[in-house]
């Protein structure tokens, strides 16, 4: 999107990552209800969308078009190489864990993008944030015990980093808020399904897991990825982040009213944990917060 396209003002910002989190929100389910393998998912999930989103850069960055590719630079790049391990992860997440469980620990990726643009952006990190921190902490560690001795363990490591890749890509859109990476997330939706392609079964996909593919990768995920790519150029992290626990708690909703998907009572308290911790940190993030345009 071109640098006047939309004000700079949180509530751009806000309106477009909420509407993005809402569409993306099924992501989750669709992937269990496309009922294939991981690899044949990444496919469907990554060059559908890549369609989609291709289009949906071109119309955007008019007179721009094309051109956009080559204004994303190395940040773009390294957002493109996040975007494909945390797609890989959250994949995999999904299909060897509970919805719950994956959105609960992948929650916790604005946190870590608090922290990690203290390092980067330079941007302050107040006591909120590192008490936060340690509470979020025990509550992945009580997840994370209930899932030792089960099968779900690798997918909720999975989703821990699929929380750490999210948090750089927070980190890269935040620091590089004047240009568009829709483009970079193209690139990365490319390479995700050219990795995947050789180990891919697309004809073992039934009618119905067909149409799910196509709902999934040519309607969500360019719709959600760019309201979600755009919307934190307008923000800080912690708003953000707020903004976006929205799907930790629309996800599991969807996998209960859709597949039948409870989680776990272990799930339920570490979920209250780490969900209580994040607002804790936003909430201070917020009132620190002046009123009006976000400076560029």
């Amino acid at each position: 999107m071109g640098h006047s396209s939309i004000p700079r003002t949180r509530l751009a910002g806000v309106l477009l990552t909420l509407f993005g989190v809402i569409v993306v929100s099924p992501d989750s389910v669709l992937i269990r209800l496309i009922n294939a393998d991981i690899w044949t998912i990444l496919v469907c999930r990554s060059l559908l969308g890549a369609v989609g989103l291709l289009v949906i850069s071109v119309v955007m960055e008019k007179p721009i078009g094309l051109k956009g590719f080559r204004r994303i630079g190395i940040p773009g790049l390294a957002l493109s190489a996040s975007y494909v391990g945390c797609t890989m992860c959250f994949v995999y997440a999904v299909t060897h864990t509970t919805v719950a469980n994956a959105l609960v620990i992948m929650s916790i990726s604005p946190v870590l993008g608090a922290l990690m643009s203290r390092v980067v952006l330079g941007e302050p990190v107040g006591v909120r944030t590192w008490l936060g921190a340690t509470v979020i902490l025990l509550g992945l560690i009580i997840i994370f015990r209930n899932s030792l001795n089960t099968d779900s363990i690798t997918g909720d490591v999975a989703a821990l980093g699929a929380a750490f890749l999210l948090a750089t890509k927070f980190v890269i859109v935040r620091g590089s808020k004047e240009i568009s990476m829709v483009p970079a997330v193209v690139i990365g939706c490319l390479l995700t399904g050219l990795i995947a392609a050789p180990m891919a079964l697309p004809l073992s996909l039934t009618p119905q897991g067909f149409l799910f593919a196509l709902l999934l990768g040519l309607v969500l995920v360019p719709l959600g990825t760019t309201m979600t790519t755009l919307g934190p150029r307008y923000l800080l992290v912690p708003e953000s982040g707020l903004i976006m626990l929205l799907e930790v708690l629309l996800a599991p909703l969807w996998a209960w009213l859709i597949i039948r998907e409870i989680p776990s009572d272990q799930t339920l308290v570490g979920g209250i944990v780490i969900l209580l911790a994040l607002i804790f940190v936003f909430i201070g993030a917020f009132r620190k917060l002046p009123s009006g345009p976000l400076a560029d």
